[in-house]
């Protein structure tokens, strides 16, 4: 089987879907702007600050529904898709220096946290190149290991993030979940 070249980590623009057991690519009507996985801290507060310049931001502040300083992930991605929705929901409003990415997935992580998907539609329209198939961010550490021992144990091609690998850094499960699935997608054409 030939190897398909990857970008390391393997996460640009997606449209995901996870339910815990399953994933797949679907067109979708929401759409909201999160923090790619595994981002550094100083990469999240970037977002952050320059998101909440423009959009409300409250909710993450201390006593605000979504504030717990222990997830500075999820403050990133409230605060990116807040800034996403409030420009037009246009695939570079939600950039940040190459740091956010478009999910068809609800990223609300309890019923007092609710981000908001504007509009109705889809986003704008991607080329399948541009496309990736990742585990939705906050997936169990167990979960995102049988998603590796599964693409890899079919597809045979999972080298790349094995130790000396290409794309063993970061040494984190959720990139190498994301590499496997991103890899069986773009092998086999289908995200579940």
């Amino acid at each position: 089987m030939a190897k398909l070249p990857l970008p390391c980590p393997v996460i640009s623009f997606l449209l995901l879907f996870f339910s815990g057991e399953i994933s797949m690519l679907v067109n979708g009507q929401k759409a909201w702007c999160v923090v790619k996985p595994a981002e550094p801290q100083q990469a999240l507060q970037s977002a952050l600050d320059y998101a909440c310049n423009y959009a409300d931001c409250s909710p993450t502040k201390k006593g605000g529904s979504c504030y717990d300083p222990a997830r500075p992930a999820h403050h990133a991605s409230f605060a990116m898709n807040a800034y996403y929705q409030k420009m037009g929901r246009n695939q570079w409003n939600c950039h940040f220096n190459n740091t956010g990415l478009i999910t068809l997935a609800d990223p609300s992580y309890n019923p007092c946290c609710q981000f908001v998907s504007g509009g109705s539609g889809p986003p704008q329209p991607q080329k399948k190149e541009d496309t990736w198939c990742v585990p939705k961010p906050g997936t169990l550490g167990s979960a995102l290991q049988n998603i590796i021992n599964f693409t890899c144990g079919i597809l045979k091609e999972c080298s790349e993030i094995q130790e000396h690998g290409s794309c063993y850094f970061p040494n984190t499960l959720i990139n190498h979940a994301s590499f496997a699935m991103n890899l069986y997608y773009k092998t086999d054409g289908r995200c579940n």
